[in-house]
């Protein structure tokens, strides 16, 4: 199968990327909306990875696809998006996981590490050998601390208590004012609370948040040490149970919120550091959807 197509796929709660590779070569990739397939559902996941994918191949059949996708650590969802794109691909050498192990194996090739995944939600996973520890991930009713999505939620409540006069205004509260169109308290709980939760909408108050706090907003500040201290617990509890805490572990950061150098990236890295001894952070080597692809290539072996 020297000519075969293989494709890999990175569909998160912000944005899906696709990449194919023919006879081992890669060609390109595209882009597309978000596929979480807990809580968009996973048919309307599928329906995102599908459209994406065929900007790429058309009509073609890869002859192998790998799926990491945002929810699917929960079985009955990862089996219900495979079913649906074996239904799209019949015959094709199929695989689907969710996104840990590509951000991990981003950044860290092989040999034992772990990584923290922060962008809409938030989780952490390690490898050693062959333990392999997830922590988190639970979605934004149950999980998903020091996200995009807790830290826009964070705000969201700060401005709920300016309009009940226990806070004063401030630029974080009016960042969030601002983004969901609520001058008074009626419009908020009114954009808040009409079905269905617009999970995406509040995260996307995140990147706000964190820039008020490296300007030295001091609301902004608070959220954002709150939630570097949740992802750290996340990460450390994952090199604990990992059985790596002692051996000077490689540490990856992932995700659209931590993908550029913050506050939050600093105190989270600080504290990571002074946790675990001799831990050293590694920065991604390449987009997650590559190493998607590498698995969707080694399907083929």
């Amino acid at each position: 199968m020297t000519d075969a197509l293989a494709a890999g796929v990175d569909a998160g709660g912000t944005s899906t990327v696709a990449a194919v590779s023919r006879g081992g070569s890669f060609e390109r990739l595209a882009r597309g909306g978000p596929a979480n397939a807990t809580s968009r559902g996973p048919a309307a996941a599928a329906q995102t990875i599908l459209e994406t994918l065929r900007e790429l191949i058309g009509a073609e059949r890869p002859a192998a696809l790998y799926v990491a996708a945002a929810g699917a650590g929960s079985a009955p969802t990862a089996a219900a998006l495979e079913a649906a794109l074996r239904a799209a691909f019949p015959g094709t050498r199929l695989a689907v996981e969710d996104d840990t192990r590509c951000a991990l194996r981003a950044a860290i090739p092989s040999g034992p590490g772990a990584v923290l995944i922060a962008g809409t939600g938030s989780v952490a996973y390690a490898e050693n050998g062959a333990t392999r520890v997830r922590v988190g991930g639970a979605g934004h009713l149950l999980g998903d601390e020091g996200s995009a999505f807790a830290i826009g939620l964070a705000a969201l409540k700060l401005l709920a208590r300016v309009y009940d006069g226990r806070i004063e205004a401030d630029a974080t509260t009016a960042l969030a004012a601002q983004a969901f169109a609520a001058p008074d308290r009626p419009a908020l709980l009114a954009a808040l609370y009409r079905p269905p939760l617009d999970v995406a909408r509040i995260a996307s108050l995140a990147p706000g948040v964190v820039a008020l706090a490296d300007e030295g907003n001091r609301a902004a500040a608070k959220l954002v040490q709150g939630a570097a201290r949740d992802l750290a617990e996340l990460l450390e509890a994952a090199v604990r149970r990992a059985g790596l805490a002692q051996s000077s572990p490689a540490l990856a950061f992932s995700g659209g919120l931590l993908r550029e150098n913050s506050m939050l990236s600093f105190l989270l890295e600080t504290r990571v550091q002074g946790e675990i001894p001799g831990a050293s952070i590694v920065r991604l080597r390449e987009e997650p959807v590559r190493a998607a692809l590498r698995f969707a290539e080694a399907l083929l072996s």
